[in-house]
């Protein structure tokens, strides 16, 4: 892969709105989207807002930050995307509004790319009919290499059609709780290799190339091509965290990001960590401070 590769992104784009202030932009691969664009790599993001002032509002915001806008349709008939996010003991828990507008992605309007492309998206977005139905187009475009996140929300996942839908994929990231969901195990793994044993048989059955599973602060690592194992664990870091909503999905651009420049995987495991976080620390899932992307641009050595 290369920095020049096509990257087309699929699925909702939304206001996180927290207890204690104003709604703030989200949606797993809006956010991934918007990181990726901070860092140079121009992403499309294939979308749909309402006709709306929220809607409104998205628009104005990407077209500021220099994003694509083209393929964020516009839906006179649903409302943009809403999530009410609360906290229990410290996580973040979603009551994601349903019938929003991006659950309404028309398959006759989307882009159609040529030749070899990155492709990803999440899972969330396709538990409405129009958008499935869209998703599944996008995933038939020939040279394509799909990056899956999972995303597993209550009650918006269905356990065969995720299973289908990582089958195959070039990179499938997950956390620790959805690999032991998803595998259907008998019984939780006790320890790290049992852990990483159940990844690599989840990996094999589900003819996946790269399987990444995140554990929060116990760090993540990788299953690779040849079924290796690649890790990497940042020392603990006094920092205050103010809520971890996005974490994983600044953890996913700058694996993307790292895919597109040819970094080693275990490079691209610990810039992931740093970079998410430094997410926690703030409130939201994205920042509009451009110099915070250019210090770690800075860190890493890139143009």
């Amino acid at each position: 892969m290369n920095e020049c590769l096509p990257i087309y992104i699929f699925g909702e784009v939304l206001f996180d709105c927290f207890p204690d202030s104003e709604p703030m932009l989200g949606g797993a691969p809006f956010n991934v989207a918007w990181h990726l664009q901070a860092f140079g790599a121009n992403p499309k993001l294939i979308s749909a807002v309402g006709a709306d002032e929220g809607g409104q509002q998205i628009l104005a915001k990407m077209q500021q930050w220099g994003m694509d806008t083209q393929s964020v349709a516009v839906d006179v008939q649903h409302e943009t995307g809403r999530v009410a996010v609360t906290f229990e003991e410290g996580e973040p828990q979603y009551d994601i509004v349903l019938d929003a507008a991006y659950d309404h992605i028309d398959p006759r309007g989307l882009p159609v790319p040529s030749g070899e492309h990155l492709f990803y998206h999440g899972t969330l977005a396709a538990r409405c009919t129009t958008s499935r139905e869209s998703l599944g187009k996008l995933r038939t475009w020939p040279g394509q290499r799909a990056f899956i996140d999972v995303n597993l929300r209550d009650p918006w996942w269905e356990l065969d059609w995720v299973r289908s839908e990582v089958h195959g994929g070039h990179c499938v990231k997950l956390n620790r709780q959805e690999l032991i969901l998803l595998s259907a195990a008998e019984f939780e793994p006790q320890d790290q290799e049992a852990l990483k044993e159940l990844a690599r048989n989840f990996k094999l059955a589900n003819n996946i190339a790269n399987l990444i599973v995140t554990q929060g602060a116990d760090g993540a690592f990788l299953v690779d091509e040849m079924g290796e194992i690649v890790s990497h664990s940042l020392p603990p870091q006094a920092r205050t965290v103010v809520d971890t909503v996005g974490a994983g999905d600044a953890f996913s651009a700058i694996v993307i990001l790292g895919m597109l420049n040819n970094w080693q995987w275990e490079t691209v495991l610990e810039r992931a960590q740093q970079f998410a976080g430094f997410i926690v620390t703030q409130q939201g899932a994205v920042s509009d401070n451009p110099a915070i992307y250019g210090d770690f641009k800075c860190l890493w050595g890139m143009r």
